[in-house]
């Protein structure tokens, strides 16, 4: 597993994991109606599943890592991530709610033991400091779609209090400096040029720089979706548009953070 296969299946991963621990650390289960947790474990499970076919699909003769041990694993692990993932969404959806909500925080549980066993795959990164990156980038990605599409619940339930959003943006922020600390990391990571990705991403330094403006980008759009989210009303569908431009600038942060990974 290396290149662009690496970079997907850590993106797409960290997406699902941090999306689903966001989702029940931001207390909306009980107050936002069921739709909306149908709509975000939809989103989170196709990531899920993605992720886990390009893990299962990664030659282990050809994979970049420490043993082949790990990467079975690793792929057993987000096996079962995926499973529970699509199947907390169809008790939701047979409204089987409690057991739905156990088995959903049991997916974020074994999500987290997913993403560690990702990160301990590459045979040149430090255990400690893979799991960091990876735990930071997915607190990124994770509160950057739930600020997304919680915004755009809004439209949907038009009474649902300003708080559920305020909230949303003070994860936001979190993630952004989550993301700055994970670039940072990343920064002392192997500098061998990536294969199947593009060729700016594999000069020296670039992928690093390039990472932290988009940051710095995420930085300023995190201070415009907090002050709207504090205002209520109509500035709402104003911080949900922020956040369109925050998923684009998030996953190419998290892209460009994540190139030499692997």
């Amino acid at each position: 597993m290396s290149g662009a296969t690496g970079v997907m299946t850590v993106i797409l991963l960290e997406t699902a994991v941090g999306g689903l621990v966001v989702l029940w650390l931001s207390g909306v289960w009980g107050n936002v109606r069921r739709g909306y947790f149908l709509l975000m474990g939809v989103t989170v499970a196709l990531c899920a599943l993605a992720a886990w076919a390009l893990l299962r699909g990664a030659p282990e003769s050809a994979a970049a890592v420490a043993s082949a041990g790990d990467l079975v694993r690793a792929r057993v692990s987000a096996g079962v991530f995926t499973i529970l993932a699509v199947g907390w969404q169809l008790l939701l959806l047979a409204r089987q709610e409690r057991l739905a909500r156990l088995t959903g925080v049991l997916a974020a549980v074994v999500g987290v033991v997913a993403l560690v066993s990702v990160a301990l795959l590459p045979p040149d990164v430090a255990p400690v400091r893979a799991i960091a990156e990876l735990a930071l980038g997915a607190v990124f990605l994770g509160s950057t779609l739930h600020g997304l599409l919680l915004g755009h619940w809004y439209l949907v339930e038009r009474r649902l209090p300003k708080r559920y959003m305020v909230i949303s943006a003070w994860w936001y922020i979190g993630g952004v400096v989550a993301a700055a600390s994970a670039v940072v990391l990343s920064a002392q990571g192997p500098t061998a040029a990536p294969t199947g990705v593009s060729p700016l991403l594999s000069i020296p330094g670039f992928s690093t720089l390039l990472a932290g403006g988009l940051v710095a980008i995420c930085a300023l759009i995190a201070g415009f979706v907090w002050k709207l989210a504090g205002e209520g009303g109509r500035s709402i569908q104003a911080a949900t548009g922020m956040f369109y431009l925050a998923v684009i600038m998030a996953f190419s942060a998290e892209l460009s953070a994540k190139v030499g990974f692997f």
